[in-house]
């Protein structure tokens, strides 16, 4: 703490006004460009709230994306949304997602899954040359049927421990797929693979190119159901810090506090809308956890300008003088904890993959927010409401 002991005093309040206006301005230019009333807005809403497919595929050849949308409309799947992601040299990752459609049930979905990887099948040059099954694209449940349907190890006792087995080995053929990302050569197979079972795999199956990494299924009412729960979690998270700033600080903290929350959130929505992330289960929680963040670090403010002004010594400054010199005696514990949370948020967002990359994006942008928030946003609003509106709340008569 003392690398900070020698800052000069900074006189943040000079540019409260300056600050409000900058900051609502980017939030209006922001939900401007997205559009989020019309037709053709730029918010994307994940299947988990509007149901449907939700397919990862991984290709270890050269595959254009005009190439697979074309492979799939010839397959009649028409309303497929094709997105390309990074991946590990030699390889390219493209993210699947097809809508549900009103009434769709688990069946319908199952049948759509499956019209989906037959056409992404047929995209490897090895399946019009090879009619064997691909290993890479093959489900632990089926191989380890195929095993247990000839009973390759010739074992004994009740189906239920013949499955077991079967179903083990299977598990670590699959895992060590998942873990290579695709089986390239029949020795990347697990060392203590029983012999039969690996000369079944050997003449049975041949190893394609292509390997899912994941494939996720939402029907509509499903989804309607996580929409209402997720809308709930919000709203009562919302009312839950609106009620506890009310009660622990004044009116004008109370103004404040909220403002700034409602800054950072929409700030949040803005650049994420922008930047082309989709909204999903876990980026809601992520907003959740921004909320939290950001009313922690405006306490921490506030409860220092509500310290300070009961002492003596600022019994007759003005109230600028009051919360420029709180932000700055709090200002070393607000770079030092900002600082540490970014860090490790910036490394989610550049490190962490297409899985947390929405995840990690609010978390980045509202620790930004959050500090800045806590400095130009919620202090000059404290001022604003202490001028004009203070009365017998005002702070000099709490001194």
């Amino acid at each position: 703490m003392r690398m900070f002991h020698h800052l000069p005093h900074f006189d943040f309040m000079k540019w409260k006004g300056v600050a409000l206006t900058i900051s609502w301005s980017i939030i209006v230019i922001c939900f401007l460009l997205a559009r989020p009333w019309s037709s053709n807005s730029r918010v994307k809403v994940g299947m988990q709230f509007t149901g449907g497919i939700d397919m990862m595929v991984r290709f270890s050849i050269p595959m254009e994306t005009d190439q697979i949308r074309k492979a799939l409309q010839q397959g009649g799947v028409n309303d497929a949304a094709l997105v390309s992601y990074t991946a590990p040299a030699g390889n390219e990752d493209y993210s699947i997602k097809v809508k549900a459609k009103k009434g769709q049930d688990v069946k319908d979905s199952t049948i759509q899954i499956n019209k989906i990887l037959d056409v992404l099948k047929k995209l490897d040059p090895q399946s019009s040359t090879d009619p064997r099954h691909d290993l890479n694209t093959e489900s632990s449940l089926a191989l380890s049927g195929k095993w247990y349907d000839t009973n390759l190890l010739g074992l004994t006792g009740d189906e239920q421990s013949k499955r077991a087995t079967y179903d083990g080995w299977a598990g670590k053929v699959t895992e060590a797929r998942d873990i290579k990302g695709a089986i390239s050569n029949y020795n990347e197979l697990p060392a203590n693979l029983p012999a039969p079972l690996k000369e079944m795999i050997q003449k049975e199956f041949r190893l394609g190119h292509m390997t899912v990494r994941k494939i996720e299924s939402f029907s509509p009412s499903i989804s309607g159901e996580w929409t209402t729960k997720t809308l709930t979690a919000v709203f009562w998270a919302s009312v839950a810090i609106l009620f506890y700033v009310m009660f622990r600080f004044t009116m004008s903290f109370a103004v404040g506090g909220i403002v700034a929350l409602l800054h950072d959130m929409l700030m949040a929505l803005g650049l994420f809308v922008l930047f082309g992330f989709e909204f999903s289960v876990p980026v809601v929680a992520s907003f959740l956890i921004l909320m939290g963040y950001s009313m922690a670090d405006t306490i921490v403010v506030f409860d220092r300008i509500r310290e300070n002004s009961h002492k003596p010594e600022y019994r007759r400054v003005p109230i600028t003088k009051l919360i420029n010199d709180s932000i700055n005696q709090t200002l070393s514990r607000t770079i030092l904890t900002s600082l540490s949370v970014l860090f490790v948020a910036f490394c989610l967002l550049v490190f962490g993959g297409p899985a947390l990359r929405d995840l990690s994006f609010p978390i980045f942008v509202g620790v930004i927010t959050g500090t800045y928030s806590s400095i130009y946003i919620a202090s000059p609003v404290v001022v604003y409401w202490d001028k004009f509106f203070g009365g017998k709340d005002k702070l000099k008569q709490h001194a």
